[in-house]
């Protein structure tokens, strides 16, 4: 119902043998590098040596998951010698999944400092195609199979679909904005405290002589995403001299001393509030910054701060107001003092006409 057309321009690749050529180039596959080949852009390929290992060492997994290819050159049976290696070999070759190559120098005459002519490179960085395509374990082969392209698109397609939602960021709803900085705020959290874990596990056995990782590969860079959480713990014993041995001694009285003066000062409810504290301020500091961008609904609104400084503002110029017009428009106690004022000066003026 779903089924991929064939335009002319993919090639058609054989059914029986494309999940072998998926294996060995899946994850627990054989490993390949990259060449420049004469006269075209740079290719993948692996080496013949790997290719036999890798079915020698593999009977399970290709009984369960390439049992066609066997059935059609080995009848069933997996690869027990190097001509059932090279029969399977020869059948990728024929079926144009991929072409044996040979080490191709910029300067074939060029010799070494010694005087000596240079050795091949096993993983050479220069490749080219040889006339002789028979397979045999110590080639090399340029890998020709690129796959179903749908998967191809599909990523394209969301990697489109993110470069323009990032570009759009200031037209996003609010809710999408602060959802986004959860989100962010969470997966940070979790990753940091995972390394933090990681590192005082790591410290309090490397003190006993023990090298624990919990999630060994985390941050390996060539490792997969799923593979960067296998395996789950690693476990191996030191080899220590006595000076190592005296540093971790050291280390651990250091340690100990440490965990004591904190103790006296502090508890892990105290620790706790902290953490927790920080956390929600993060939070807030980032829905405050969001909500604070132009175009957004709460720009405009003044915080509680603001207008608590405007109301203490206006009350101190209502009372500037109130004196300025006291000093203006003296009140009755003014009144009464002329008054007493001019009732002495007659009662002065009587006396002395009496006089």
């Amino acid at each position: 119902m779903f089924r991929r057309r064939n335009t002319g321009n993919e090639p058609d690749w054989d059914p029986s043998f494309e999940p072998l050529m998926k294996l060995l180039l899946s994850k627990k596959g054989i490993k390949t590098k990259s060449a420049s080949e004469v006269g075209r852009k740079k290719v993948d390929y692996f080496r013949g040596r790997d290719f036999k290992k890798f079915l020698m060492s593999s009977e399970e997994l290709l009984k369960k998951k390439c049992s066609a290819a066997l059935k059609a050159t080995l009848e069933g049976k997996p690869p027990a010698n190097d001509k059932d290696v090279e029969r399977l070999g020869a059948e990728l070759i024929q079926k144009n999944f991929c072409y044996k190559a040979m080490y191709k120098p910029i300067n074939p005459t060029a010799k070494s400092e010694s005087g000596s002519d240079k050795k091949s490179k096993k993983w050479p960085d220069r490749l080219g195609r040889t006339p002789n395509q028979s397979f045999d374990c110590e080639g090399f082969y340029v890998i020709t199979y690129e796959g179903g392209s749908g998967l191809q698109h599909f990523l394209l397609a969301l990697i489109i679909v993110g470069v323009l939602l990032v570009c759009m960021f200031p037209v996003w709803p609010m809710w999408a904005k602060i959802g986004i900085w959860y989100l962010s705020v969470i997966f940070l959290s979790l990753y940091f405290g995972l390394l933090i874990l990681r590192m005082i596990i790591y410290t309090a056995f490397w003190i006993v002589g023990f090298d624990f990782w919990i999630f060994p590969n985390l941050n390996d860079e060539y490792c997969g995403f799923l593979d960067s959480f296998q395996p789950f713990y690693s476990w191996e014993k030191r080899k220590d001299d006595l000076l190592m041995l005296f540093v971790r001694f050291g280390s651990l009285a250091i340690t100990a001393v440490a965990v004591q003066q904190i103790a006296e000062t502090h508890s892990l409810a105290d620790v706790q509030d902290f953490v927790t504290s920080s956390y929600t301020d993060v939070l807030d500091w980032g829905v405050d910054k969001l909500t604070a961008l132009p175009g957004s609904e709460r720009q405009a609104l003044p915080s509680y701060e603001e207008l608590k400084n405007e109301t203490a503002d206006d009350a101190e110029d209502n009372a500037t107001d109130f004196a300025t017009v006291a000093d203006v428009a003296p009140g009755d106690e003014d009144d009464e003092a002329d008054n007493e004022e001019e009732v002495k000066v007659d009662a002065e003026a009587a006396k002395k006409e009496e006089l």
